[in-house]
């Protein structure tokens, strides 16, 4: 990982969510993880405690930015009551997550995508939790 080029999207995440979101954002790129905490939700979505509001983790593997980042959200956030199909409970997740399924970007290119990239598709995603594909809306 280039963590010069990682610290630099970082910013510009934080710079986007904090144009819409009140959410806190964290990351150790020792560890490879950007943490967004507090993130509000869309109508719809609510946690354990019924408020709108969950944490998500961007994974970011020894090769991002060449593969996109796998994606975690609180596991105890469930949309209208259900678990949706995008919260893959089947996955080896940190303790207290679950995988987001943002499915992988067949054309994923590091020269135009990024980690503003992956939060516009989870937002997208989060919108409507039951499309199809995410990524053709975002």
């Amino acid at each position: 990982m280039n963590v010069a080029d990682a610290v630099v999207e970082i910013e510009e995440l934080k710079a986007e969510i904090g144009r819409r979101q009140s959410a806190r954002m964290t990351y150790d790129l020792r560890e490879g993880v950007v943490v967004i905490e507090r993130l509000t939700l869309p109508d719809g979505w609510e946690n354990e405690h019924g408020t709108p509001h969950a944490d998500v983790i961007f994974d970011l593997d020894d090769s991002y930015p060449r593969n996109q980042p796998t994606v975690y959200i609180s596991g105890d956030i469930r949309y209208e009551g259900t678990n949706p199909h995008v919260l893959y409970a089947r996955s080896a997740a940190p303790p207290g997550f679950v995988k987001y399924c943002i499915h992988t970007l067949p054309d994923w290119d590091p020269q135009e995508h990024d980690l503003v990239t992956m939060f516009r598709i989870l937002e997208v995603s989060l919108d409507d939790p039951h499309s199809d594909n995410p990524l053709l809306e975002a």
